[in-house]
């Protein structure tokens, strides 16, 4: 097996919008905390070759993404087999229209394409002979009670409230509910060249909270701290849906970073020098509601916002006008492809949405690979992917959430579906292997 590392910054220019945060605030980058980066990583096994390329971005768009397939296709690498996620930073540039969240920058995306590949042909020339590859992990703990303002704040906006010592993390969507507090990664030793690192943990990059500065959040500062050690760092987000901070600060941030790069002092497993890679088809559906259904489910948001002049309402109403105009293309169902990655026998599965911490809980047990990476924010998302219990509790990702994306909400179940489709394909991939 060979490996190659190629890293290329894509931050954009001071006065573009950033986004993540609603709604309608204008706000525009007035510096650069930390520079934004793609990160690649080019796996050759035989005459297979596999890219797994990580944004520091909130997220793409088919047409990037498109783009950066067609431009990537010369250095032998078909769009199955690249693994294109972002970090899902909310102190950066929007790439994709989220209403009232962010307003993309014509022409930094026009270019965002170029700089996204040019870390993978940089992977490609610093291809070189991989000797030894290892599998880490190890828990997550720490972090410190959040304050009663934080409480207060997180309540009014209709999510859970995180427990006192809670540790770093928690999830904001069902009270006390599932979170994965393990850090998992790879290290990939290589002949005549610096170790390659891949890290990977959960959690909404929200640091940094609603400032006007350009940064990476905490994905950025694994990174620093791992590249720092003489590796090449890679981070990858995992389903980060239903994860927040439990204390939004710098202090925190630097910790949570600091828990996350230390997973490459714990105990190695070697691992065969192997790689296969590949996507999962999969049929999403969607709630298939009349016009009727939608007006009344708008006009709900629009009461228990204020009226229809506050600005949360406007997502609500411009999504009611976008659903009636694309009446005819409603049907209920939709082709998605997941991606995977088989590393060394450890499997790394990714998704387009901001999945839940139950889908991965899924995943690993269908597989019964408690090592198995999954990661959220593929390609282009879809929005949030909200498991059963936080659709039926009305939870923001069972509906609000999709007026920023344009989309129908999601069947109840279908998180739970997808966990469990996708880890049936990995368990009969895995036996293949």
């Amino acid at each position: 097996m060979r490996a190659g590392y190629g890293r290329y910054e894509i931050t954009p220019p001071l006065g573009v919008e950033l986004g993540g945060y609603g709604y309608y605030l204008q706000r525009r980058a007035r510096s650069v905390l930390d520079p934004l980066y793609a990160r690649a990583v080019l796996l050759e096994d035989g005459a297979q070759r596999t890219l797994i390329i990580s944004c520091d971005l909130l997220g793409l768009s088919d047409e990037v993404c498109g783009e950066v397939f067609e431009r990537v296709a010369p250095l032998g690498v078909e769009a199955d087999h690249v693994m294109l996620v972002s970090v899902h930073t909310h102190t950066g540039p929007v790439v994709k229209d989220h209403e009232g969240c962010g307003v993309p920058d014509a022409g930094y995306v026009s270019g965002l394409a170029e700089m996204i590949s040019r870390a993978a042909f940089l992977a490609a020339d610093d291809l070189c002979e991989a000797e030894e590859m290892s599998f880490v992990s190890r828990p997550l703990g720490g972090g410190q009670a959040p304050s009663a303002g934080d409480k207060a704040g997180q309540a009014k906006h209709g999510f859970a409230v995180p427990p006192a010592d809670t540790g770093y993390t928690y999830n904001r969507a069902i009270q006390d509910g599932p979170v994965d507090r393990t850090a998992r990664g790879f290290i990939i030793r290589r002949r005549g060249a610096a170790p390659i690192a891949l890290s990977n943990a959960a959690c909404h990059a929200v640091f940094n909270a609603v400032i006007p500065d350009v940064s990476a959040d905490f994905p950025g500062e694994v990174n620093r701290l791992v590249d720092a050690a003489l590796c090449r760092s890679v981070f990858l987000n995992g389903t980060c849906g239903d994860i927040d901070p439990a204390e939004k600060s710098q202090k925190s941030r630097a910790a949570f970073a600091r828990a996350i790069a230390d997973v490459f002092t714990a105990e190695e497993k070697p691992l065969p020098l192997t790689v296969k890679s590949g996507a999962i088809p999969f049929e999403l559906r969607t709630v298939v509601m009349t016009a009727q259904e939608r007006h009344e489910a708008v006009q709900a948001t629009v009461a228990r916002h204020g009226g229809p002049d506050e600005p949360a309402s406007k997502p609500a109403l411009v999504w009611e006008k976008n659903m009636l105009a694309r009446e005819g293309e409603l049907t209920g169902r939709e082709g998605i492809r997941a991606r995977y990655v088989i590393l060394g026998g450890v499997p790394i599965a990714s998704m387009p949405f901001e999945g839940y911490t139950r889908i991965g809980q899924i995943i690993r047990a269908v597989t019964g690979r408690e090592d198995a990476l999954v990661l959220g924010c593929q390609e282009e998302m879809l929005g949030y992917l909200p498991t059963r219990d936080d659709i039926e509790q009305g939870g923001y990702a069972a509906l609000e959430s999709t007026y920023l994306y344009r989309r129908l909400p999601v069947v109840p179940g279908e998180a739970e579906r997808l966990g469990e489709a996708m880890g049936l394909a990995l368990k009969d991939i895995l036996s293949e292997a």
